[in-house]
């Protein structure tokens, strides 16, 4: 009898289990349904519409697929800003003054956009295109919803890697953060591609899957440029974790699999396009200050004890700002990104941090220094807090408040005047101002907690 109960209890224990388990990925499916169905609701506003991201994206892809000359298709104006930017004119006669091989002149000029497979984005890397063809895939007028249902998987499949390789708690933060703070972003913009793999970089790395790591890090690369400032704190944790050997070919694959990788596909990208190739650098490096991002709200500041008069100007796809002091502020800001910088992978060599918060803090130093602060930019960084300050509340408290004043700016005080007119509401330079000072006083607490620990963890927690 007594084995008989000992069996009827265990295969007792083994259903609750099994019907726990069953709960808990039903609880999984309607979180993810519902944070689906809020993304999909906040970006919907954009849908349908000729002048949004996600209608921009559209036109990209069809240009490179079938030629600058098949955009005629399209609403009047929607792709005005590609018919007006694939000239290569003004790129040869730059290339004639320098004094560049005629060959390579006439090859370039071969490469017209009026051909499939020319017209590179100006703004972004080829491999952009993989996401903006997402629109492509249905019929025109259904393409923006096609395309945010794309983002929407994407974010899905964050919250269930969240789930399997890190927590619950930390893939529900996830999602609460996501809403919050890229309600109206997430499902109209294509940051979601590059912000899933890095996490699934961090992932690989923790795993000590280093090719796939680097890999996946590349491909992050040439979405959106940025995740290249990660290779310092990847390189540190294959240093550190894998007995590493400058000699040995084995150590340094990884790191020839990354710079493989973007090789060949920038090879590939001259090849279609030089002008669009080289493009992208330029767009960025002659950006001018936007009004959302820190910079702009210690000019605003200084304007408060020393009156001066702030100009703004829609240029570049957004707002932006210019006073007598931008060039000061902007070489600050880049002081501090590379003292930010180097301070951070120098915690992590000395071990008081591991990847994953080596990586958040090297993108929040990137987004608070830069010049520019657009609302998807949390995207970037939403996966890697939750995996990091998971289900803390000091953690998840701060960043909820950041992510609501965020969708706060935008969409709500944008829609409240005309374009040029936004930065003149009363309240749109404090809530600015106080979003910045929260994400930069995230940033050196979290500096300081990491300096003070004995050792790195994975969590933030005390």
């Amino acid at each position: 009898m007594d084995v008989e109960t000992r069996e009827v209890n265990g295969s007792a224990q083994r259903t609750k289990l099994v019907q726990r388990a069953k709960m808990r990925y039903v609880i999984d499916g309607i979180v993810v349904i519902v944070m689906g169905c809020l993304l999909y609701y906040g970006a919907s506003w954009q849908i349908f519409r000729p002048y949004t991201d996600a209608a921009k994206y559209e036109c990209y892809a069809a240009a490179f697929w079938n030629g600058v000359s098949s955009l005629g298709q399209f609403p009047h104006g929607q792709c005005a800003f590609i018919s007006a930017s694939h000239s290569s004119q003004d790129f040869s006669a730059g290339l004639q003054q320098a004094h560049v091989p005629l060959a390579f002149i006439q090859f370039v000029a071969s490469q017209a956009t009026n051909q499939p497979l020319h017209a590179l984005p100006h703004e972004y890397p080829i491999l952009t295109l993989l996401p903006f063809s997402l629109g492509l895939l249905a019929p025109h007028f259904w393409s923006q919803v096609a395309f945010a249902i794309g983002m929407l998987l994407i974010a899905a499949l964050i919250y269930c890697a969240l789930v399997r390789y890190r927590s619950r708690r930390a893939a529900l933060v996830y999602a609460a953060l996501l809403v919050a703070g890229c309600w109206a972003t997430a499902a109209g913009r294509f940051d979601l591609f590059p912000s899933a793999l890095t996490l699934f970089a961090v992932l690989c790395a923790l795993k000590s899957r280093w090719n796939w790591a680097f890999f996946l890090l590349a491909v992050a690369t040439l979405l959106k440029f940025y995740p290249i400032l990660l290779l310092p704190p990847f390189f540190i944790a294959l240093y550190k974790t894998e007995n590493w050997r400058w000699r040995s070919w084995h150590a340094w694959r990884p790191v020839g699999v990354f710079v493989a990788t973007c090789v060949l596909v920038v090879v590939a990208s001259l090849l279609l396009s030089v002008e669009g190739t080289v493009a992208p650098l330029g767009y960025f490096g002659d950006r001018p200050v936007q009004v959302e991002s820190l910079s702009s709200s210690l000019m605003w500041l200084a304007s408060l004890v020393q009156p001066q008069k702030l100009q703004f100007a829609y240029t570049f796809g957004s707002l932006n700002v210019v006073s007598a002091g931008t060039t000061f502020v902007s070489t600050l800001m880049v002081v501090v990104l590379i003292v930010g910088l180097l301070y951070t992978f120098w915690l992590q060599w000395r071990g008081k941090m591991d990847l994953a918060t080596a990586t958040l803090l090297t993108l929040l130093l990137v987004m608070i220094t830069g010049k520019v602060f657009s609302p998807q930019y949390l995207i970037w960084v939403v996966p890697l807090l939750a995996y990091v300050g998971e289900a803390d509340w000091r953690w998840v408290a701060t960043w909820g408040a950041i992510g609501l004043l965020t969708t706060w700016i935008y969409p709500a005080i944008y829609t409240m005047a005309p374009l040029l007119q936004v930065p003149y509401l009363p309240l749109f330079y404090p809530v600015v101002t106080v979003r910045n000072l929260l994400m930069l006083g995230s940033v050196l607490a979290l500096l300081i907690y990491s300096a003070r620990r004995q050792r790195a963890a994975k969590s933030i927690r005390s």
